[in-house]
């Protein structure tokens, strides 16, 4: 059976996978990682990558399949630079990683946040301790740009068009980035696209994984 390694999002765990991973328990060895997204050690997106590298390393899995969603997708790019050996495929919903176009309204509410502490801040940032808001920065201030323009993984996009964490304009730019992205966008989709639309997830996921090229 081949591995298919699944990367949740940030603040989330492997729980969140539970569903369609059901389906594909039947057809490949299913491997769940649970990244610790409030650590007390500050940490960066490196050391994330360094924790799945050695995870599959004692597991002995040397070619899996990744499917990842958001924060886990950050995660999944630089393994799959680090070891294009490893990673024949991806699927990738709600991918991070890009930087976001400047929006007046957010940058407002951020430098009111900091400057008067008026406002609650992303609820995200909000109920982490300090290193682990030392680490929320260093996540979210790094833009993957590069790795993604090398990217040479095939790689399967899923973004949902209502989705305005990671919305479609950043989807279409990663396939501007890396020509070996195909993009699918689901209508009524929000962030977590998989969960919004499971069967046409697992439809589409599955294809993309069997094709053999």
């Amino acid at each position: 059976m081949e591995h298919i390694v699944f990367l949740h999002g940030w603040g989330a765990n492997s729980g969140t996978f539970t569903g369609i991973a059901k389906f594909f328990e039947s057809t490949h060895e299913c491997i769940f990682i649970d990244f610790d997204c409030n650590p007390g050690t500050v940490m960066d997106l490196d050391d994330y990558a360094d924790y799945v590298e050695a995870q599959l390393i004692e597991k002995r899995v040397t070619r899996c399949h990744i499917i990842a969603h958001s924060f886990g997708a950050r995660v999944a790019v630089l393994l799959a630079r680090r070891n294009p050996h490893m990673v024949k495929r991806m699927v990738l919903t709600g991918a991070a990683g890009l930087k976001p176009r400047f929006n007046l309204k957010i940058w407002s509410k951020i430098k009111l946040y900091k400057m008067f502490g008026i406002g609650k801040g992303s609820f995200d940032y909000a109920r982490l301790c300090a290193n682990g808001k030392r680490t929320f920065k260093n996540i979210i201030h790094r833009d993957l740009s590069f790795e993604i323009s090398y990217l040479e993984t095939p790689t399967l996009l899923i973004f949902g068009a209502k989705d305005k964490s990671t919305p479609i304009y950043m989807a279409k730019r990663w396939t501007k980035l890396c020509r070996s992205a195909i993009l699918k966008t689901y209508a009524g989709a929000g962030h977590f696209a998989f969960l919004d639309d499971p069967q046409k997830f697992i439809h589409d996921a599955y294809k993309f994984l069997e094709t053999q090229c």
